[in-house]
């Protein structure tokens, strides 16, 4: 018999062994199992059923881990709870198969200052985004960024998971010395008055404002806030520098586009009669001038305060040259900041503080720029 020969007799030979067998014995099925999602999204103290599909593998031979049993614990049923913030892998195994997920723990709630940051847990392909960006920003990383006092809402995505992390921001704490003072205390100004504001210069044309109180013989800070200086900065010189002048001054004379909102002082509501005297050649210069009682009617050096709506809704005089040095400078306020990012020499807040300033002081107060 050729070689040739004896292989056809071995094929027909195996083909007729082969259809003599059950389907089921020609080919072994390969255990298998499979996760619905690479990535799953737990609360903190929350709880999921693990749940995966299963090929040539039986539930009750199933065995799960996780890679940290201190951000995420999971049971012989395949029962996940979150314990702690935190990302970690669980692997699910059995009859010689494996699938692998990741499991990021997040809180339901987050507290955080003005300022601080905070690191959520992350993966490839989760999506984060913030409602308020006022009160806080969130990256693409999933770092959390507080901004001012305020709530908002969080959410996060992978696919179709979604989750909802409530957030709570604070106002910075004040900064206190041993005596648990504010920063007040330790200024010149503080052995002058109750009530001082103080601006403290950053760069460009920003500075921090805050806001000081003498209570029970203690200086306690009552509000911190970001200001606008002068657009050229600080270390006023002369009319039209552009410049903040830097130094303790009165704040006195509230006056305001808007209604009075209750101010201790005397409060002048504007009118067209009204204007800042801004000519250093006239007996008026640096001064409030109400054409009405004076007859000196307002001239292009001067400021007509109505035309200024939104930055003159509510302002203070800083007494900077109060006794009217010609050239010096003039018309130097605290006044809201409208939509500008500096000054022509004014100190700017939002309308919201400077109401606020404008109610809280009382005859005496001072400002210190530095």
């Amino acid at each position: 018999m050729t070689m040739y020969m004896k292989r056809i007799l071995a094929l027909i030979l195996a083909l007729t062994l082969a259809a003599a067998l059950p389907v089921g014995a020609m080919a072994a099925t390969t255990a298998a199992i499979k996760l619905p999602a690479k990535v799953g999204i737990l609360y903190v103290d929350g709880q999921a059923q693990l749940k995966a599909t299963l090929r040539g593998v039986k539930s009750d031979a199933l065995t799960y881990a996780t890679s940290a049993d201190g951000v995420v614990t999971v049971s012989d049923t395949g029962l996940l709870k979150g314990v702690a913030m935190g990302k970690v892998g669980v692997t699910v195994s059995g009859g010689g198969a494996q699938a692998k997920c990741t499991v990021l723990v997040v809180p339901k709630r987050i507290a955080l200052q003005a300022g601080e940051k905070l690191q959520l847990p992350t993966a490839s392909k989760v999506k984060f985004g913030m409602k308020n960006k006022k009160i806080a920003k969130v990256g693409k990383t999933g770092l959390v960024t507080a901004v001012k006092a305020g709530k908002t809402t969080l959410a996060m995505a992978y696919g179709k998971q979604k989750r909802t992390i409530s957030v709570e921001v604070t106002a910075k704490a004040a900064e206190t010395d041993a005596n648990g003072e504010s920063k007040a205390a330790q200024l010149d100004a503080a052995s002058q008055t109750d009530q001082i504001v103080l601006v403290e210069y950053k760069s460009g044309s920003k500075a921090t404002l805050s806001v000081h109180e003498k209570q029970d013989g203690k200086w306690v800070q009552l509000m911190e806030t970001p200001a606008y200086v002068g657009k050229n900065g600080i270390d006023k010189e002369k009319e039209g520098d552009k410049r903040t002048p830097t130094g303790t001054f009165n704040l006195t004379t509230p006056f305001g586009i808007k209604a009075d909102p209750g101010a201790q002082m005397p409060y002048t509501k504007v009118t067209r009669y009204h204007s800042w005297c801004g000519s250093s050649d006239s007996e008026y210069y640096n001064k409030l001038v109400d054409s009405r009682e004076t007859g000196r009617d307002c001239t292009k050096s001067d400021e007509h305060l109505i035309d200024y709506k939104g930055y003159y809704n509510y302002a203070l005089f800083i007494d900077y040259n109060a006794a009217g040095e010609a050239g010096k400078g003039s018309c130097i306020f605290l006044h809201c900041k409208g939509s500008k990012s500096s000054t022509a020499g004014c100190v700017a807040v939002s309308e919201a503080s400077m109401k606020k300033i404008v109610q809280w002081a009382k005859e005496g107060a001072k400002i210190v720029i530095k």
